[in-house]
C-alpha cells in the first residue's frame, strides 16, 4: 500500500500548458485512487490548494469533489511551491495524501495518473528524477552534488524551494544547510517554509559530523536519564530518535535489533530515544516489538530540538568519545557502516 502510495504522489505534480497571463486553472481526476487509497471514489469530498502566498497560514481554496473530478482557478504572480491536499477515509483510516506542485500561469491538468504540459514544474520534475535514480543506485555523494548545484542554479525561483523540501537528511550537515540557505535570493528566503528553517537552523548548536555529541536530560518515573549516561563512555552508540506512532521508525527496528544482536560483543551499544510519544505507547511498543536494548523514554521534543531533527526516524552514531561519525542512517546502510568500522 505505501508503495503504490509514493508511486501516485511522485508523479502526481502539475504542469501548466497555456493560459492568460497570470491566470491558472487547475482541474483534475482523482480515480486513479480507488482501489489504492480507497473503495469509492465518493471516500473522497474535497481537495485544498495550499501555497506560500498566505505565508503558512492555511488553505488558499478549497473545491468539492464530483464524480472524482476538481477544479480550482485563480491568479498568481509569481511562480509558487504549492501542494493539493486531499483527505480520504476508508475502512482502516482517516488520512490526507499530498501531491506537491509548482503553481504558476497556465491550464494545470492532472489525470489518469499523467500530467500534460511543460513548464517548471516539468524541470522540476527531471531534477528530481535524476537525483532519485542517482541515490537509488547507492551513488549518495552524486546526488548531494547534484542537489546542490541546482539549488544554486535555482536561488531564487520556485524550484529552489521545491528542491528544498525534499532534502535527505544525510545529505547536508545543518552547518552545510545554513550556509546555503543564507546564500539563496529573497524569491526563496521569504518562502514560509525556508524561512522557518532557517531560523531554526540559526538558533542550532552545532551538531554536525564531527562535532561532539550534546547531552541532554530527561526526567520519567522519578528517574533523571542523559544521554551521557550512554554516549562518550568508550563504546560506538547507535542512537535511534523514534516514536510508536511512526511508521518508518517501526520498519528501522529489526535493522536495529540486528546490528544489536551482530555487534554488542565487539563494542556497539543500541539506544533508543523516544520523542512526541506517550511513553505507555513507546512502553507498549518495546514489548511488542522485543526490543533488547535500552531506551530514554519521554522525550517529546527536547532531543530533536537540540539535534534539529525535522522528521523521524533519525539514526546518528557516536564514536566511542562522543563525536558524531554519522546521521540519517537508514536500512542497508547501517549494516555498511558498522561492517566497515569494526572489519577495520
Amino acid at each position: 500500500m505505501k508503495q503504490i502510495l509514493m508511486t501516485i504522489l511522485s508523479i502526481a505534480v502539475f504542469l501548466p500548458a497555456c493560459a492568460q497571463q497570470d491566470n491558472y486553472t487547475i482541474s483534475g481526476d482523482l480515480s486513479p485512487f480507488v482501489g489504492v487509497l480507497v473503495k469509492d471514489i465518493a471516500d473522497i469530498d474535497s481537495v485544498c490548494l495550499v501555497n506560500n502566498a498566505n505565508h503558512g497560514a492555511g488553505i488558499v481554496q478549497k473545491s468539492a469533489v464530483k464524480d472524482g473530478k476538481f477544479f480550482f482557478s485563480g491568479h498568481v504572480d509569481t511562480p509558487q511551491y504549492s501542494e493539493l491536499k486531499i483527505p480520504y477515509h476508508n475502512e482502516q483510516t482517516t488520512d490526507t495524501a499530498t501531491l506537491s506542485f509548482i503553481l504558476e500561469a497556465g491550464d494545470i491538468i492532472y489525470a489518469d495518473g499523467s500530467v500534460k504540459g511543460a513548464t517548471m514544474t516539468e524541470t522540476f520534475v527531471e531534477i528530481r528524477k535524476e537525483i532519485w535514480q542517482l541515490s537509488g543506485k547507492g551513488k549518495e555523494d552524486e546526488a548531494k552534488r547534484l542537489y546542490v548545484e541546482q539549488i544554486e542554479q535555482h536561488c531564487n525561483d520556485a524550484i529552489g524551494v521545491a528542491l528544498l523540501s525534499m532534502l535527505h537528511p544525510d545529505w547536508m550537515t545543518a552547518t552545510e544547510q545554513k550556509k546555503l540557505l543564507i546564500s539563496l535570493g529573497d524569491e526563496v528566503k521569504n518562502d514560509f517554509r525556508i524561512k522557518k528553517k532557517l531560523e531554526r537552523l540559526m538558533k542550532l548548536q552545532p551538531s554536525d559530523v564531527g562535532d561532539v555529541f550534546l547531552d541532554f536530560a530527561v526526567e520519567y518515573g522519578g528517574k533523571t536519564t542523559r544521554l551521557s549516561d550512554y554516549v562518550g563512555k568508550g563504546e560506538y552508540v547507535l542512537a535511534d530518535f523514534w516514536a510508536s506512532w511512526c511508521g518508518p521508525c517501526r520498519e528501522e527496528i529489526p535493522n536495529l535489533i540486528a546490528a544489536y544482536e551482530k555487534y554488542k560483543s565487539k563494542g556497539l551499544a543500541v539506544l533508543g530515544i523516544a520523542v512526541s510519544d506517550k511513553p505507555e505507547a513507546t512502553t507498549q511498543v518495546i514489548k511488542e516489538l522485543k526490543i533488547p536494548y535500552p531506551q530514554i523514554l519521554n522525550s517529546q521534543k527536547i532531543a530533536t530540538d537540540l539535534y534539529g531533527i525535522e522528521s523521524i526516524p533519525e539514526i546518528i552514531l557516536f564514536a566511542p568519545d562522543g563525536t558524531i561519525l554519522t546521521r540519517g542512517l537508514r536500512g542497508e546502510e547501517i549494516e555498511k557502516k558498522l561492517e566497515k568500522i569494526f572489519r577495520e
